[in-house]
């Protein structure tokens, strides 16, 4: 009698058979499938997708072109110019810088920055032992003066009266002849006196005392151990480098005003080297300040520099421009576009359009025709009013895709 196989052996079996039957059903569908997929006419249907295409040009889908903004390139009048940077400076022509004429201690401080000041105006006061020196010298020299004129006057008279005596028999000759040598000894010593005089005077002059304040002078009675320190030209104080009781000496190198006209300023730029040969004077100059965005100023250039800063390795230009609201000030910050040709119609595109990567541009180009775009590289010139200038790689007429770029960039990189 045979044995009777056991029943989990035999459930067993079956499922095994199952297992093995539904794997080869699933291969043999995904064969079908494959084989349906490689005849022509039967790809898989993919949802929309953007496309890079073999001949370069990029196809987006319909709902990814009616995002895009385009622009048509088109011709503008750019000028030839150069954009440097610079600052706002002091008309040196109408300028200068103080120092004081003396030696001692500041005493008491008359004008501040920003006043206005006419010729003669005090600045500050000072306790001075040169101008002490000065004044008693020339209180010495008037006295002498004063001195000399009198005994001329005697001696004068003296001669005048041994003539008449002589006339009428009266004196000696050798009374005549005394007098006669006095004269003249007066008449020396009133020189001697007029010439102590005015070194005195031109001492306080070179003190930088004026002739009306020197007849005031010599008029005093009292030397006072104060003096003032006036202002040589007319104008506004720029600045002060000068403090109460602060000791300052008659030989320093640094100056303790300032004083200008600020109603014509100086535009001072620096140029790289490679634009020198362009700067002339007359360029036309355009400068902007950070304290009036949007404000263009105008100006011509006024002076060239014939030579290269040793420092900077830079060309020093600079324009003179009328300030008569006193807007601009010294020492501003300034953006400078100086014109060095004449105007050049050439083709221009948004600068949004312009894809920037390190030294190079390109821009995506739109073929409206199939809703396709290429990528193509341009040489750029100059920026204004949100256009570039286009030297090479475009045509007027062409569009370019102006938003978007980004998103191109991205989804070309990715297929």
């Amino acid at each position: 009698m045979s044995p009777t196989p056991d029943r989990s052996s035999t459930a067993r079996l079956r499922r095994n058979r199952l297992l093995f039957a539904g794997a080869g059903i699933a291969c043999l569908a995904l064969a079908g499938l494959w084989a349906f997929d490689t005849q022509p006419g039967n790809a898989l249907v993919r949802p929309a997708a953007t496309v890079a295409e073999s001949d370069g040009a990029f196809r987006p889908s319909d709902t990814q072109w009616s995002g895009f903004r385009f622009e048509t390139v088109k011709q503008v009048a750019f000028r030839e110019e150069r954009a440097t940077d610079g600052k706002i400076g002091i008309n040196e022509d109408t300028s200068t810088p103080v120092f004081s004429p003396y030696s001692g201690r500041v005493t008491r401080l008359i004008a501040k920055p920003g006043d206005k000041v006419e010729r003669g105006d005090p600045l500050f006061a000072i306790e001075a032992s040169e101008f002490v020196q000065g004044h008693n010298d020339l209180v010495s020299a008037v006295a002498g003066v004063e001195k000399a004129r009198s005994r001329l006057a005697l001696a004068q008279a003296a001669e005048k009266r041994q003539k008449e005596l002589l006339a009428i028999r009266g004196g000696a000759l050798k009374d005549l002849e005394q007098a006669q040598s006095d004269l003249i000894a007066a008449q020396g010593d009133l020189r001697s006196a007029d010439i102590a005089l005015a070194a005195a005077r031109n001492r306080l002059r070179i003190l930088g005392r004026s002739d009306t304040e020197i007849a005031d002078l010599e008029k005093m009675d009292r030397i006072a151990a104060e003096t003032l320190v006036s202002a040589p030209i007319s104008g506004t104080v720029i600045q002060r480098k000068v403090g109460l009781g602060q000791y300052i000496n008659a030989g320093a190198t640094d100056p303790v005003f300032s004083i200008g006209d600020l109603s014509k300023v100086w535009l001072i730029a620096n140029v790289r080297e490679s634009d020198a040969p362009r700067m002339k004077v007359g360029a036309p100059v355009e400068v902007s300040v950070l304290a009036y965005p949007g404000r263009t100023f105008n100006a011509k250039l006024s002076y060239v520099a014939p030579a290269l800063d040793p420092n900077t390795r830079r060309l020093p230009v600079r324009a003179e421009i009328d300030n008569a609201g006193r807007e601009l000030m010294p020492e501003m910050f300034a953006s400078f576009r100086i014109v060095t040709g004449a105007p050049q119609i050439m083709p221009a595109v948004p600068q949004d359009a312009v894809v920037y990567e390190g030294a190079n541009a390109r821009v995506w180009v739109a073929r409206p025709a199939d809703k396709s775009i290429v990528s193509r590289p341009i040489e750029v010139g100059t920026t204004v009013n949100g256009l570039v200038e286009v030297r090479k790689g475009l045509q007027t007429g062409e569009t370019v895709v102006t938003s978007g770029t980004l998103f191109i960039d991205r989804a070309a990189k990715r297929d």
